[in-house]
């Protein structure tokens, strides 16, 4: 071939190729779902390319591509399932209209959980958070209080706390709307036996710091309100530790539902641990029950009870503290005579009944009684060394010299009966958006206390204070 007409042919092939090269398809249509509804926000891309655009509200787009031999349009949309279709040699002006059918997928389970807003002053905490609060006496409800704002003990073999700088006795205890007593003897937290709340009979909690109404009687510092739950079928705990165990078994029927809870405390390891050395023999029982009929739709019956026998025995033998600085340590030493002797006996009984005449009303006539026998006594003399802590030649602990050297003798014979009963007439009403509440009470308190405490110091041969004609105790109280 001769040369030019190479060169003719060449370039008539370059502007064919180059004529083909911009040659430009447009595709466009609508994409709708299985009820001819429009589907908005849907993509639409040309497969292999970044060329794409998104349909609008009315489910229409358009898109436009360099012409080829085969063109594959791509239809996603969020909800439904992704669908594509070829174009074989598309020229010009192309309308693609695409039918997408909804993506169905079987989820998992979904719980929904409500949550209650708090209206009133009494907080609602949750029953099973008690367990998760390592305490000495055992997982005591008391030991979740003081975990809250405002809230403190001063002692962790205790179950006694204090609100807002109030004392212990300032604390209403409630179970079931009931008010109930705990021992009043009490001056230690070793000698405590376990709390008045079974816990594993709760099933719910609710305690205020100040401002609660006036169902919640005469107390000052907190009110403590405690249900305890009513068991939907057969149900059992145990519990077992090196200070005692307990065990819980509830039962319950379409008109009968009860609840039993056993516990037994020796806590003679851990007191054992002290700083002062003896025998510890402490044995704290506790019996509860609650027990629900269902008489009718409006009618119910419940009962309450609670026993609970404590005694605590301590023989002291000695005693050691290390107190002061680096440079000015002591070293106080005692060794003892004597013994102590406590019990506490606490009978509780309850008996309530409900009508609900409608969903909006409710009355309940509440009996109870509480009878508690409380005996602390105790005879215990010491004599003591406080020496100066000192250091000898190769800088090991010694004794620098003694300071002084005292006898002292505590002596208590206190007694406590105390018998209340109570009958009381609760109701409340709702009207609309409000609700009315209202009772009666009639409260019967009889109550004998005999204290009878003293203690004689003798330091360095003469008794405090000091009297050269009479001997006379430091201490001494008899009420």
């Amino acid at each position: 071939m001769p040369a030019f007409l190479r060169y003719i042919f060449l370039g008539i092939v370059a502007v064919t190729s180059a004529m083909a090269s911009d040659a430009q398809v447009k595709i466009h249509g609508k994409v709708i779902d299985e009820a001819n509804k429009p589907i908005e926000f849907a993509t639409v891309k040309i497969k292999g390319t970044a060329v794409g655009a998104t349909t609008g509200l009315g489910g229409g787009y358009s898109i436009t591509s360099p012409a080829r031999d085969t063109i594959v349009v791509v239809f996603t949309c969020i909800g439904y399932n992704d669908e594509s279709r070829t174009l074989i040699n598309p020229t010009g002006d192309v309308t693609l209209n695409m039918r997408m059918r909804e993506n169905a997928k079987v989820i998992g389970e979904v719980e929904v959980t409500d949550i209650k807003k708090q209206t009133g002053s009494m907080q609602t905490i949750k029953s099973d958070d008690y367990r998760l609060a390592a305490d000495a006496t055992g997982g005591s409800v008391e030991s979740l209080l003081t975990t809250l704002a405002g809230v403190s003990s001063s002692n962790e073999l205790s179950s006694q706390y204090s609100v807002r700088g109030g004392t212990y006795d300032e604390n209403s205890v409630y179970i079931n709307g009931i008010e109930v007593y705990r021992p009043l003897l009490i001056t230690s937290g070793q000698q405590e036996g376990l709390s008045i709340i079974n816990p594993d009979l709760v099933g719910a909690i609710g305690f205020s710091t100040g401002g609660f109404t006036a169902e919640y009687a005469d107390k000052m510092s907190s009110a403590l309100d405690i249900t305890y739950r009513q068991p939907e079928a057969f149900e059992g705990s145990i519990g077992l530790s090196l200070m005692g165990g307990s065990l819980a078994i509830g039962h319950s029927t379409k008109r009968f539902s009860q609840l039993h809870g056993v516990r037994y405390k020796r806590n003679t390891s851990l007191l054992s641990s002290l700083e002062t050395k003896g025998e510890y023999d402490p044995a704290y029982f506790d019996y509860q029950t609650n027990l629900v009929f269902k008489l009718s739709p409006k009618w119910k019956m419940s009962v309450l009870g609670n026993i609970s026998l404590n005694d605590y025995k301590f023989t002291p033998t000695n005693r050691t503290t290390n107190f002061g600085t680096a440079e000015d340590a002591k070293k106080f030493t005692v060794y003892f005579d004597g013994k102590e002797k406590d019990k506490f006996q606490t009978f509780f009984g309850a008996y309530s009944i409900d009508f609900t005449p409608n969903k909006r009303s409710k009355l309940s006539l509440i009996v109870s009684g509480f009878l508690t026998n409380e005996l602390v006594t105790y005879d215990i003399s010491g004599e003591y060394w406080l020496d100066q802590a000192g250091t000898d030649g190769g800088g090991s602990g010694g004794i620098g010299g003694e300071l002084g050297v005292g006898r002292y003798h505590e002596h208590a014979r206190n007694r406590l009966k105390s018998s209340v009963f109570d009958v009381s007439l609760k109701g409340g009403t709702a009207i609309k958006n409000h609700r009315l509440r209202y009772g009666l009470t009639f409260k019967h308190e009889k109550i004998m206390e005999r204290t009878k405490e003293w203690e004689l110091r003798d330091s360095a041969g003469f008794s405090l204070p000091n009297d050269p004609v009479n001997l006379k105790v430091v201490y001494n109280l008899k009420a």
